[in-house]
């Protein structure tokens, strides 16, 4: 069961993401909380996290919220402290009193504890098998030759150790079908940003050419990862050439795999960090 959104409100404004990991868990609740102003919490909530976990609170850029348990917030109080703190080292930034007061935070924490007690099993959107899933990433999917996942693998892509945690199904899916639709970003805050992982190309004024993924860069060195594995750093006074490819992914399009291989590839990175 999906949860209807309401008429009332068509427009998703970004900027809130990301609830995310813990060995914590948040106990069901016997009858779905009630909420002393529904309209402003639906209305704070599609205003400010809407963007990464879905109007639906069924995840995207950001985790699943409409789930019975949540990591990291056993109850309102620990959920309303990750609205106002964040998660530090995610993508998740926290808010200020000068954006959310406390009065606000609390219906944005409430809501989302609505839309858990809202859903049942049915309502995710992951279909595929998780076993299958594994086996492909780890073998014929090759996709441990750029990612890498609890120590196994190498680091040219994002690390997957806890994705399941932080981004839903749709993005994960959307992530092996087109790659460069939703390129991986860090953000230092709620309104800034900067790209993580991005590809460049290089050529030497030896002639050596080095495609990978920018891991750092200063005014005077370049590093990168190449998509072989190797980790190069170059003085600028070395380098001919240097295209920063922004937009475009050096992760393959997952045009080998059919339909039912990507749908189990997507059930088992939504498993990866929930100690499943």
């Amino acid at each position: 069961m999906r949860i209807a959104p309401t008429p009332w409100l068509s427009l998703v404004v970004p900027i809130l993401p990301l609830l995310c990991p813990s060995a914590a868990a948040q106990e069901p609740a016997d009858a779905a909380p009630e909420l002393e102003d529904a309209e402003r919490a639906e209305r704070l909530y599609r205003a400010h996290c809407a963007r990464c976990h879905g109007v639906q609170g069924l995840g995207g850029e950001g985790p699943e919220l409409a789930q019975l348990a949540l990591p990291r917030a056993a109850d309102q109080a620990q959920l309303e402290d990750i609205v106002r703190s964040g998660i530090s080292g995610t993508g998740m930034p926290g808010t200020s009193s000068t954006v959310l007061d406390d009065d606000a935070v609390s219906l944005v924490a409430g809501y989302v504890l609505w839309l858990g007690a809202q859903t049942t099993a049915d309502a995710s959107t992951v279909t595929g098998d998780a076993n299958r899933g594994h086996d492909l990433f780890w073998a014929e999917g090759d996709c441990a030759s750029c990612h890498i996942v609890a120590g196994q693998g190498t680091a040219v892509g994002p690390e997957l150790t806890i994705i399941g945690l932080r981004r839903g199904a749709d993005y994960l899916r959307e992530a092996l079908s087109a790659p460069a639709a939703r390129l991986p970003v860090a953000r230092s805050g709620a309104r800034s940003g900067f790209f993580e992982y991005l590809p460049v190309r290089i050529v030497t004024h030896g002639g050596d050419i080095y495609n990978g993924m920018r891991m750092n860069e200063d005014a005077f060195t370049i590093q990168l990862m190449t998509v072989s594995g190797t980790f190069v750093s170059l003085r600028k006074g070395e380098i001919a050439e240097m295209e920063k490819r922004v937009g475009h992914s050096l992760m393959p399009v997952a045009q080998d795999l059919d339909e039912e291989d990507v749908e189990d590839l997507v059930a088992y990175l939504t498993t990866l960090g929930r100690g499943s």
